[in-house]
């Protein structure tokens, strides 16, 4: 008895030095824009999206496992906030909630990242890096 009373103490003891830090954030861009055009006495009113930026919402959150290990996630779709639907123009059509990324990631100091699941092509990182917009 005192010995499995001595062994559950040490390891409650462990217990607080094995916890990890992990963080969820929750992000995102809505762009809408009301437009007026006057022509003479016409006047047209319009609601738009997607003026200055893509309207999208996203999760990611980080685990940190110890030991230098890590684990991720990011979940991201787009979003139409003038008609109040998801989806995007991507080819997966409207009905595919994170349509723009979906990522799970084991993290290691030493060795990099290692990703699974649909990520954004490496082209797009090239345009939007070193876009001068």
């Amino acid at each position: 008895m005192k010995k499995s009373l001595l062994a559950f103490a040490i390891l409650g003891a462990f217990a607080g030095v094995a916890s990890a830090q992990s963080s969820v954030t929750l992000f995102g861009v809505v762009d809408l824009s009301a437009n007026v055009v006057k022509n003479g006495s016409a006047r047209v009113t319009t609601l738009s999206s997607d003026q200055l930026n893509t309207s999208r919402i996203g999760f990611r959150g980080v685990e940190d496992l110890g030991g230098g290990l890590g684990a991720s996630f990011w979940l991201e779709g787009a979003l139409q906030p003038d008609a109040g639907t998801t989806g995007g123009a991507n080819g997966l059509g409207t009905t595919a909630f994170f349509n723009r990324r979906a990522t799970a990631s084991l993290t290691s100091k030493v060795a990099g990242e290692f990703r699974l699941g649909r990520d954004y092509v490496p082209s797009y990182w090239n345009f939007i890096n070193f876009d001068v917009n």
